[in-house]
C-alpha cells in the first residue's frame, strides 16, 4: 500500500503550521497499514472511497480535519491520497482560516 500527501494538502499544512505537516505525515504512515481509518464519506467515482478523519490539536495548532481518497483497483494494493487538510473551528472560536 502506498499513501501520499498531495502538494495542495502539503501546502495547506505548511500554511497552518504548528506541526500540522508532521501530524499529517504520521497519519500518512498509519494509512499505509490501515487505509480505511476514519469515517467513510460520500463515495467517490469508481472504486475510490472517500474518508475523513480528525487529528486532535495541541498547544500550537487547532484540531485538523483530513480528507483522503482510497483507490484500490484489484489486484493492485491501491493508493491513498491525502487531499484536503483544514483546521477544525468551533462555534465562537476565531476563524483565521
Amino acid at each position: 500500500m502506498v499513501a501520499e500527501i498531495t502538494s495542495e494538502a502539503r501546502s495547506r499544512c505548511e500554511a497552518i503550521g504548528g506541526g500540522a505537516l508532521e501530524a499529517v505525515e504520521a497519519l500518512r504512515a498509519e494509512l499505509e497499514k490501515s487505509p480505511e481509518l476514519g469515517r467513510r464519506a460520500t463515495s467517490a467515482a469508481g472504486r475510490m472511497k472517500l474518508y475523513t478523519t480528525r487529528l486532535e490539536g495541541n498547544a500550537e495548532r487547532s484540531a485538523l480535519t483530513v480528507t483522503y481518497v482510497y483507490d484500490a483497483p484489484p489486484p493492485e494494493p491501491g493508493i491513498v491520497r491525502i487531499a484536503l487538510v483544514s483546521p477544525v473551528r468551533f462555534a465562537g472560536g476565531d476563524g483565521d482560516f
